[in-house]
This record gives structure tokens, sequence and C-alpha cells, in this order.
């Protein structure tokens, strides 16, 4: 038995379990005392872990695609809000109360130059 049954095996086991699996199947004669094991119940086994792998991978190809498709309508979204902005600056100036509610400052409010540094005091 598998010690956990939250975590997923490595690709290293699942790959050695197959190949047993497919080793037993080979058997000719094969008849186990305990039904739980028999051929069919390993060949329906190896049949639904591909059928879930492939389920898996089509479902993030899907995830994949899907988060394409936002990054390319987020990119676009910001395209516009950019020209927008300066739309808005064309139109109003860039020292105007219009872009203010954009968040930007106005011209005459920025700050040009590096900060002076105070004058050292003198006791």
């Amino acid at each position: 038995m598998a010690k956990s049954t939250n975590a997923r095996l490595s690709q290293r086991i699942l790959k050695k379990d197959r190949q047993i699996a497919q080793a037993v199947l080979d058997l000719k004669g094969y008849a186990p005392a305990n039904s739980d094991f028999a051929a069919s119940r390993l060949q329906e086994a190896l049949e639904n872990l591909r059928l879930a792998e492939a389920a898996e991978a089509a479902a993030q190809q899907a995830a994949a695609d899907a988060r394409e498709a936002a990054v390319a309508l987020e990119l676009a979204l910001h395209d516009l809000v950019l020209g927008a902005k300066q739309q808005v600056i064309a139109q109003y100036g860039d020292d105007s109360e219009e872009i203010t509610k954009l968040g930007m400052k106005k011209k005459s409010e920025r700050r040009y130059g590096r900060p002076k540094k105070a004058a050292p005091e003198q006791t």
C-alpha cells in the first residue's frame, strides 16, 4: 500500500509500476489467488490512469490558453489607458485639474532636481 494518499507518486515510480503491470499482463497463465489483483483489474487501472492523465493534460492546456488570453486582454486595456491619459493631457493640458482625477500630478506640482541638503546647524 502507498504510504500517503494525498501526495502524487514520482514519475520514476509510475514508470516502474507501468512496466511491472505490463509484465504481469504478458504472463501466460497468471491467475492470482486474490481476485483483487486480476489481470483485468490491472488492465482497467492502466486504462483509467491513461484517461486521467489525458484529461489532466487537456485541463492544463485549457488553463494555459485562458491565462494567455487574459494576459493579452490586460495588455490591451493597459495600452488603452496609457493612450487615454495622453489624450487627456493633450486635451486639457498638463497643469489641469482633470489630470489629477486620473491620479497624475499637475506639472506645477512636480518637484524637479535633487533634494537639497539641510544646512548644518551652528552651535
